[in-house]
């Protein structure tokens, strides 16, 4: 075979074993804009020429302004020169456009694709291979794409790919107004219905369930018991008619008992566990994909999220140079309130008017935005949200004098150079944009990929407002979590050199409070040239040393097992399947992630059990649960093992409890005990503070508390929700205190304020059991006020609800010592410890339900615990 080369414009054949030059074919374009090559261009291009025409799959990681849009012209350029089709694919319609702009600066031949935009010189010229084929990825991979299949597919800021090739078979059902709720909870119904093996379940249905409610996961033996009705009720609902599921539904219908199933408060999703990508002919018919980011992250994760084959990273031979991308700094809310806390969100929005009243916000997720958008609407702003495959909001918010744009699960592929945007906020940890990265957070604990990606979206969001020289960029991270989280040493090792001072700069500045915060906020608004960091003095210089290398999952490579897995299972090859799984989770296993390794073991028995083989299931359930630790997830195991043996009983509500306390130990770290702290100095304390003070203290005994705006009718001081087997439940709280003096028996009137705030509630949440907790200083209640309360209210005495939150807390700082290196055998160690002089598991119910008119004391705390 031959090839074409360009020489002084004209195309010539050359054999295949002639070297290729790209600073050649580069002078032989004679573009006025595209003179010469940049050394890291021409390092990256040198590379590929030597060792990579012909790799499959091939990343390329070159730092932002550092021009690898011409590295990937060129390759195309080239492609075309070899016979190849060539389709370059981009986050964002206008993403698109510019990459048409730089090829036509070029002098290379392109066409733009678009929904509803296709043509016809232009699909042929395309699929002729004559022409570069430029559209965002939602244009290139659909369920039915216009585009015949590239024989080189350019996947610009990569991980981007991740959203659209799962879409094609992800079923989302969303808890959202309409069609798509009823549908929703009617699903919940049937498997509360079927089983009480899901405590989180009970909440979701009623809608009390808050955001940060970890999803459920189905087993596959009630998944496969529940599946003809969920088809049904899917088949029977008006949602099915929705866009954005016509076209999934037909793809995955007839093989529901191939996914898995995510039951998560803001929605439900049927999908396998990794994107079964390499069944996709618009990605496995390519001869070549050139995967392209500044910060790529792990082969071995990218394959994962990506769905695809393995991947090799291009290196060069010398280290690519940072590119200038101008100043920025990140600062942090420095202190424990939420991100949309009114503290924390008037610090956000002062930022925004100081940036010329505009700002980008990167959400985690689509229900996050929504709220986000909510909360900037009611406070007066133009808000536009961005959503997948629409880019029309974008537009509109580059053409405004200011305004807020909202996206969700974005970090990489937006550019706002120049005077476009001067504030980018994080509003929460970016460690789950998806039901399935939730679960894997809140039920896998070792599995360190979750904390990789952490850094890798950070250090992506770092780059959206720097990207040339000249950019001078603010930063906010809003979450309480990110300081202890950007701490973590497997986040750490994630974030390039590049980014790492910038972090760095960001977790110093954190260490100064509100004062430091503020002051460094004053300073940069204030300067109008570069100056470099801002890093506050940290006294005598140290050594540096090596550093610790974090390990886990983002140094084993289990990724070709684990997809290969799933695109077996996709296809019904269902020992194939088993046989891959079984193999990602030994080298997990290997790895240190029990926890990670077992759930792999978890989708071999998923094979089995689909195959019909239920020997074999249980082998493996049993053989993976084998003096596994006492979390979440192994109990979780060996209910599905009881459960095949037909021996299953309720969930063990405790489960519920160790949640909470392990993503308080993720979010607090080292700063837990300082937290518990100034939680139990405000239950002490005045009116206001001892609500604050129930806020913690719901959080130590395995529930959500809230405090509800003061603007909402009828509101109580403090409510508290969880979620049992059986039911949904919530406490209205309200508080009494006496500021001085001696306080006078609890009276009718006192009772009656809450009886009206409980019925407020009840209509509120008519599925959930909504009870009143009345806290007061007095030791006597009235007899009138007895009776009123006898069957609606908990009469607790302030002393007791005290000595509560001490022997909550010594727990919680018992398990928090044990769980050590935080691995899964350290934390199933520490539970069994802590457990033993914990209340039984259902203690929290029935200590808060109604007190018939009797004052509960220290003494009836006392006695729910041990001896």
């Amino acid at each position: 075979m031959y090839f074409l080369k360009r020489v002084e414009g004209y195309a010539e054949l050359t054999a295949p074993d002639e070297a290729l030059d790209f600073d050649e074919r580069l002078a032989a374009f004679e573009s006025t804009r595209f003179t010469e090559l940049r050394p890291g261009q021409r390092q990256v291009l040198a590379a590929y020429a030597a060792d990579h025409r012909d790799t499959p799959d091939l990343a390329i990681e070159m730092p932002t302004g550092e021009g690898k849009t011409l590295v990937a012209l060129m390759i195309a350029d080239y492609a075309l020169d070899r016979g190849y089709s060539a389709a370059y694919l981009t986050g964002t319609r206008q993403l698109a456009e510019r990459v048409a702009t730089e090829a036509e600066a070029l002098g290379l031949d392109v066409v733009r694709f678009a929904g509803k935009d296709y043509g016809g010189a232009k699909l042929d010229d395309y699929h002729q291979a004559q022409v570069v084929g430029v559209m965002n990825y939602w244009v290139y991979f659909n369920a039915s794409p216009v585009p015949k299949p590239a024989d080189l597919v350019i996947l610009d800021d990569a991980h981007l790919a991740e959203q659209p090739v799962s879409s094609i078979q992800t079923l989302r059902i969303p808890d959202k107004a309409g069609d798509a709720r009823n549908l929703y909870r009617m699903i919940c119904g049937l498997v509360i219905a079927h089983t009480d093996s899901y405590p989180g379940l009970r909440a979701m249905q009623d809608g009390t369930a808050l955001p940060g409610t970890p999803p459920e996961l189905l087993s596959f033996k009630d998944w496969k018991t529940l599946e003809d009705r969920t088809r049904a009720a899917i088949e029977s609902s008006p949602f099915i008619e929705k866009k954005e599921v016509k076209y999934v539904w037909p793809i995955i219908r007839d093989r529901l008992s191939r996914c898995g199933v995510l039951i998560g408060p803001s929605g439900i999703e049927i999908r396998p566990y990794h994107p079964p990508t390499t069944l996709n002919k618009w990605y496995s018919q390519a001869k070549q994909r050139i995967y392209l980011s500044a910060t790529l992250g792990t082969m071995d994760d990218l394959q994962r999220r990506v769905g695809g084959r393995p991947i090799t990273r291009l290196s060069t031979v010398e280290p690519l140079q940072s590119g200038a991308t101008g100043d920025r700094i990140f600062l942090l809310n420095p202190s424990s309130e939420d991100a949309l806390a009114p503290q924390v969100f008037a610090w956000a929005l002062e930022q925004s008017k100081k940036a010329g009243g505009r700002a980008a916000w990167l959400c985690s997720s689509h229900p996050e935005a929504e709220t986000l958008e909510e909360k900037l609407v009611e406070e007066g702003m133009s808000v536009y949200r961005l959503k997948p495959g629409d880019d029309t909001q974008f537009d509109s918010w580059t053409r405004a004098a200011d305004g807020h744009l909202v996206t969700a699960g974005r970090y990489d592929g937006l550019d706002f150079a120049g005077d476009l945007c001067k504030l980018v906020i994080i509003p929460t940890v970016p460690q789950a944009s998806s039901e399935f990265e939730r679960f894997v957070v809140a039920y896998l604990g070792d599995a360190s990929f979750m904390r990789h990606r952490v850094g890798q979206r950070v250090t992506q969001a770092l780059g959206r407002a720097n990207r040339e020289p000249t950019d001078r960029s603010m930063y906010l991270g809003l979450d309480p979590l990110f300081a202890q989280i950007l701490a973590d040493p497997t986040v750490r090792q994630s974030i390039p050199d590049g980014a790492s001072p910038i972090v760095r700069e960001a977790l110093q500045i954190y260490e100064t409070g509100w004062a430091g915060t503020q002051e460094a906020c004053n300073e940069f608004w204030s300067q109008t040239v570069t100056t470099g960091p801002m890093i506050p003095p940290s006294g005598p210089s140290r050594r540096r040393r090596p550093g610790r290398n974090a390990g886990g999952s983002s140094t084993v490579s289990s990724a070709d097992h684990e997809v290969t897995a799933v695109a077996d299972l996709w296809l019904s090859d269902y020992k194939e399947a088993a046989k891959k799984a079984r193999e990602a989770s030994a080298m997990l296993a290997e790895a240190g992630e029990a926890e990670h390794a077992a759930f792999w073991r978890y989708v071999e028995a998923h094979a089995h059990f689909v195959g019909e083989d239920y020997v074999a299931t249980r082998a493996a359930l049993e053989d993976a649960t084998r003096d596994g630790p006492r979390t979440t997830w192994f109990l979780r195991l060996r209910r599905t093992i009881a459960d095949l043996e037909g021996q299953s009983g309720p969930a063990d509500d405790s489960d519920r409890l160790f949640l909470v306390w392990d993503e308080w130990r993720r979010e607090a770290g080292p700063r837990l005990q300082k937290t518990l702290s100034q939680g139990r100095v405000s239950l002490a304390g005045t009116h206001n503070q001892q609500c604050e003070g129930l806020r913690v203290l719901a959080r130590l005994a395995g529930a959500t508390g809230e405090l509800p705006p003061k603007n909402e009718q009828s509101a109580t001081d403090c409510r508290w929700t969880w979620s049992t087997t059986k039911k949904s439940e919530r406490r209205v709280w309200e508080v009494k205190t006496v500021p001085n003096g001696t306080p006078s028996p609890l009276s009718r009137g006192d009772v009656n304020q809450l009886l009206g705030q409980i019925q407020v509630d009840t209509t509120r949440s008519p599925n959930a059991r909504v009870l009143g907790c009345l806290l007061t200083p007095s030791t006597e209640v009235t007899p009138d006020a007895q009776e009123a309360a006898r069957d609606k209210i908990a009469l607790i005495n302030h002393d007791a609800v005290l000595r509560l939150y001490d022997l909550l807390a010594d727990r919680i700082i018992q398990y928090d010592s044990l769980c050590e290196d935080d691995s899964a055998d350290a934390r199933g160690t520490a539970r069994t410890a802590v457990e033993a002089r914990l209340p039984d598991a259902r203690w929290l119910g029935s200590f808060l339900s109604p007190s018939h008119g009797k004052l509960l004391t220290m003494n009836d705390v006392s006695s729910l615990f041990p001896a």
